[in-house]
């Protein structure tokens, strides 16, 4: 923003009159689902004698020298996925007021512990009372007994270790029997364990193959009771080919006095050439000998991470310099491989020792396994709960693929770029060479691609991470594009996502330094996703861009942390609590906005939130959801608060959501050209999934005319709700223990602006925020944004 002044962006706080009670909604359930008549019957009597088949098995287990219960699953018909029926369904299957359904397996495959024959009974007494208990019969469509997931057979050779989950029966004394029955069970095998720490109630069991350690020896004693899968432990990978030696830069030294920041480099290990040294942290720390690391991969990270805007000549990311810490979790996997247990172990150690000091975290390490749509993968919720833990940020590689060689679809994003609380990065090239193969500002080659399971956005942002050269005389193939450092200290080109998330890594570290106050990981991930745009290049269709790039490339710190008199961010990080929702009603749109007799401008949203975390609820892992609704409405109105389920004594006439899809004509759309239309618009329609970004931007003109007079009209005031919603699961948690779950915290980051760069949209937001005696203030930041001081 070359010659113009520049401004900060705005932090700004509801009001107490902007925390409104969350109200009874008093609709009724579409009855069209519920089976009636024969239908009804027939289903009925279905599931009687499924479970009439399982009451000897029921009773042979309670015969058991053990205390654990009987697990069968109920498979839910589609119809049972609303909260509404859920409710229904988990009251049929428990007894005196106990939630027996104890996890989700699947889509739609209910874990339950059956305590005794009574409880068995009980359970065919309900479906007997047909009539009285149509919905929760309407929702079950089988019941049978539960079996652990084998992923392996006796034959299979190719893995050095077995994984073994156990069930988490949500109370905490069955988990210790449990487990104590387990490791019985394995001493008796003479079988060698550990116990692996994901972050998870109930630990993750590592076997070490041996003759005795068969899966029919596993399920052989009554300590299969307690098995919820078993599989191969997965393995880790990192690459790196090197060719093309480039030209030395000059080395960048810290300047006493400056503050910088210490990016973690989880990684391989990074050589303490002579542009690194400066900026390495004195301390390594590694369980690995060096004699056992190959530090290629992790010194060609650091380096795009310190380097990556000098040795490309371009302002990708402009910070000043940061510190850089050298985390080798990953050893020469020439020598041996690193299984997933200890990779995770590795980062814990690391993380824990050092979180206090180093905040944000690259992590271009993948696992070779890509993610399951059947559930979140293991390294992916370990991700997240070291993040909760230390409150920390990892930034993490969406993972590579070679699928292009034989022209196959890209493949979907590795295991652990599921990880919810990660920022995860996919690539794009940024210029096009003789050769080569992806267009500029298009998705690089090899790039893995989203979405992660339950549908969640990942990765959430990409960058400049490479091209793929073809060879014109054979299928052969060669990675090019982003210049980094070689063992030796000279410069050398390679390309994969790997390389376009220290870019992003490095991004986050520089915001983190440039900005006064605590360590907000959410607000750095919003920062970051807020700012994110497509290439004008972009050949991929708008509804399927996501899936591919994210919301795009984010922008550089200066121009992150800084706007300009057209325009204004402004940020509001709160907390949502269960019961309660924002409800600002008198948001500042600018009245300058107003043209020929309607409002216009840009708008940009981007919504973050840390949401309640689930592991036992396979795709329902994330448990909570917010969503954010802005718009105009006709009048404020007074509301009777002694009637029914009305709590809020002021409401609003006429809302209309201006983020719903349905608002915008598909003509004007196709018809716009403008810059905004290319790299920013998004018009995702989310409905009530439980993604955890969200990010709309919508330009006013293309609003269809009826709805433009519907919504956009001078007399119009405006609006902002954010709200929550909790899945069935932690609402019977909440039931049970008599007590709130912990609140969500939240990122809203709202950007307003006149596309045509005229009107002093950012004086007339300020002086709407004092009118209305909002709480704002400057997001403070350093000198250092100013570009003429950057690198």
């Amino acid at each position: 923003m070359p010659d113009e002044e520049r401004l900060p962006l705005v932090s700004f706080h509801p009001r107490r009159d902007d925390i409104s009670r969350t109200e009874g909604s008093g609709g009724r359930d579409d009855a069209r689902w519920v089976l009636t008549g024969g239908d009804l019957e027939q289903r009925a009597q279905l599931l009687s004698g499924q479970l009439d088949g399982l009451l000897r098995d029921i009773t042979n287990h309670m015969k058991k020298d053990h205390e654990l219960p009987f697990l069968m699953v109920a498979e839910m018909d589609e119809s049972a996925t609303s909260k509404s029926r859920r409710s229904d369904l988990v009251a049929l299957l428990s007894v005196r007021g106990k939630d027996n359904v104890i996890g989700l397996r699947g889509e739609r495959e209910l874990v339950v512990s059956v305590d005794s024959i009574d409880h068995a009974e009980k359970i065919r007494g309900v479906l007997s009372n047909v009539e009285l208990n149509d919905k929760p019969i309407s929702c079950l469509t089988a019941i049978r007994a539960f079996n652990p997931h084998i992923h392996i057979d006796d034959t299979t050779t190719d893995f050095d270790s077995i994984k073994i989950k156990l069930i988490d029966f949500q109370d905490k004394v069955t988990n210790q029997s449990a487990q104590q029955l387990f490791e019985n069970h394995l001493s008796a095998l003479n079988v060698e364990f550990e116990r692996c720490n994901y972050g998870m109630p109930v630990p993750i069991y590592k076997l070490v193959m041996s003759p005795s350690v068969t899966v029919d020896a596993l399920m052989s004693d009554v300590s299969r009771d307690a098995l919820y899968s078993i599989e191969p432990m997965p393995v880790a990978s990192a690459s790196l080919d090197s060719f093309a030696a480039g030209p030395q830069i000059p080395i960048l030294n810290p300047v006493e006095g400056e503050r910088y920041e210490t990016l973690g480099i989880l990684d391989s290990g990074v050589e303490r050439i002579d542009p690194l040294t400066p900026w390495l942290d004195s301390k390594s720390i590694s369980p690995y000998p060096d004699s056992a690391l190959d530090k290629s991969h992790g010194t060609f990270v650091a380096g795009v991470a310190m380097y990556g805007d000098t040795l490309e000549h371009q302002s990708f990311v402009e910070h000043h310099g940061i510190r850089l810490l050298d985390a080798a979790v990953f050893p020469d996997t020439q020598f041996e491989n690193v299984e997933e247990d200890e990779l995770i172990a590795n980062i814990r150690e690391v993380v824990s020792r050092f979180h206090k000091t180093v905040r944000v975290w690259n992590l271009s390490i993948s696992m070779k396994a890509c993610v399951d749509d059947s559930h979140f993968s293991d390294f992916g919720i370990a991700l997240d709960n070291i993040q909760h833990e230390f409150n920390v940020l990892i930034v993490k590689s969406a993972g590579n693929t070679t699928s292009f060689a034989d022209h196959s679809p890209s493949e979907r994003i590795n295991q652990g770029a599921d990880s919810v609380r990660a920022l995860v990065v996919g690539s794009v090239a940024f210029e096009q060479g003789v050769g080569e193969m992806a267009e500029k500002g298009n998705p690089s080659p090899f790039t893995r691609v989203g979405p992660g399971p339950e549908y969640i956005i990942k990765p959430e942002v990409c960058h400049y991470g490479g091209n793929i050269r073809l060879s014109k005389t054979s299928k052969r193939w060669k990675p090019v594009g982003v210049t980094s450092f070689a063992l030796n200290g000279e410069t050398m080109q390679q390309a994969g996502t790997s390389f376009s998330t220290p870019r992003v890594a490095s991004l986050a570290t520089s915001l983190y330094q440039e900005m006064d106050g605590p360590f907000d990981p959410l607000l750095l991930k919003a920062l970051i996703i807020h700012s994110a745009s497509y290439d004008e290049n972009l050949s991929i269709p708008e509804q399927d861009r996501t899936q591919y790039v994210g919301f795009g490339v984010p922008r550089s710190t200066s121009d992150i942390l800084q706007t300009n008199p057209h325009e204004i961010t402004l940020i509001l990080r709160d907390e949502l609590r269960k019961g309660q929702f924002i409800d600002i009603l008198d948001f500042p749109m600018p009245k300058s906005l107003i043209r020929n007799g309607y409002y216009t401008g840009q708008i940009t949203a981007t919504l973050v939130y840390d949401p309640v975390l689930d592991s036992t609820q396979g795709l329902e892992y994330c448990q909570s959801n917010i969503d954010v609704k802005f718009g105009s409405y006709s009048s404020k109105t007074n509301r009777d608060t002694t009637k029914q389920n009305i709590l809020n004594p002021v409401g609003r006439e006429g809302s209309q959501n201006i983020f719903l899809t349905s608002r915008y004509g598909k003509k004007q759309m196709k018809q716009d050209t403008s810059s905004f239309a290319q790299t920013e618009r998004q018009l995702i329609q989310y409905g009530t999934k439980y993604y955890p970004v969200k990010k709309y931007a919508v330009d006013l003109k293309n609003m269809s005319p009826a709805n433009q007079r519907k919504c956009l009209t001078p007399d119009k005031l405006w609006y902002l709700t954010i709200s929550g919603l909790y899945r069935n699961h932690v609402e019977q948690l909440i039931s049970k223990e008599d007590s709130a779950p912990t609140p969500q915290p939240l990122c809203l980051i709202m950007t307003v602006k006149d596309p045509h760069g005229k009107l002093p949209i950012y004086d007339d937001v300020i002086q709407s925020l004092d009118a209305h005696n909002f709480i704002h203030s400057d997001l403070n930041v350093s000198q250092h944004v100013d570009v003429s001081n950057i690198q």
